[in-house]
């Protein structure tokens, strides 16, 4: 019987310094204490949301894994965090008679009370993914009304100021001006393209010219013009 250890971050969580070194030390420690001889750990940036099938580092050692083998993750968000893709990767291991094991749990796919309490943190984990999502929208909402730079590339006609608000540029700003000029005239959005080049040697594809225009918040620089 051979045992993995499983670690996982996010990509954002790279970035924030999430260390694996603490994950692989709970693991050995848990495998040390259950006196497993942990043979092999692999580790992944990915996404907990992504689904098992789509980890290529965990799905090339599982697919090799056999009857008896375990694997053994350190906390329940490490393995991921949708209840489906986990409910759905830890039955599969279970039917192929590998087991899963989370350091502050035990093993998962044995039943009893720790398969119990792993099916109600399954559910608590995606709860609080999606509570974090729906934050993150909340949160960009407000800031794109408060017109705050959220990342990217500027927005054509505006530049951010020193506290990250959306001022307009003045090169650009009289580039978009015109545009509004010219649709009040009844010009299609081809020919704006046409005409900006012209006066201005600026090159905008017009689809692009259509999707500056159409923004709500220029929409009251089209009522002025």
């Amino acid at each position: 019987m051979k045992t993995l250890g499983y670690l996982r971050v996010s990509h954002l969580e790279s970035l924030n310094g999430t260390s694996l070194e603490t994950q692989e030390k709970r693991i050995k420690n848990y495998c040390e204490l259950q006196e497993f001889s942990l043979d092999d750990v692999v580790q992944e940036v990915v996404s907990g949301a992504t689904e098992f099938r789509k980890r290529t580092a965990l799905k090339e050692k599982v697919d090799k894994m056999k009857r008896g083998d375990r694997l053994v993750v350190s906390r329940l968000d490490r393995l991921s965090r949708s209840t489906l893709h986990t409910l759905q990767f830890v039955n599969e291991c279970k039917l192929k008679g590998i087991e899963i094991h989370i350091t502050d749990l035990g093993c998962v796919t044995n039943g009893g009370v720790g398969q119990i309490v792993f099916n109600v943190l399954s559910c608590l984990a995606e709860t609080e993914r999606i509570n974090i999502s729906e934050r993150i929208k909340a949160s960009k909402h407000f800031a794109k009304k408060e017109r705050k730079y959220l990342g990217g590339a500027l927005e054509f006609g505006y530049s951010k100021d020193d506290n990250g608000k959306l001022i307009p540029n003045e090169k650009e700003f009289v580039i978009l001006q015109s545009m509004m000029n010219l649709r009040t005239q009844g010009l299609g959005y081809r020919k704006i393209a046409e005409e900006i080049l012209k006066k201005f040697g600026r090159k905008i594809h017009y689809t692009q010219v259509h999707k500056i225009i159409n923004r709500e918040h220029n929409q009251t620089l089209l009522e002025v013009a």
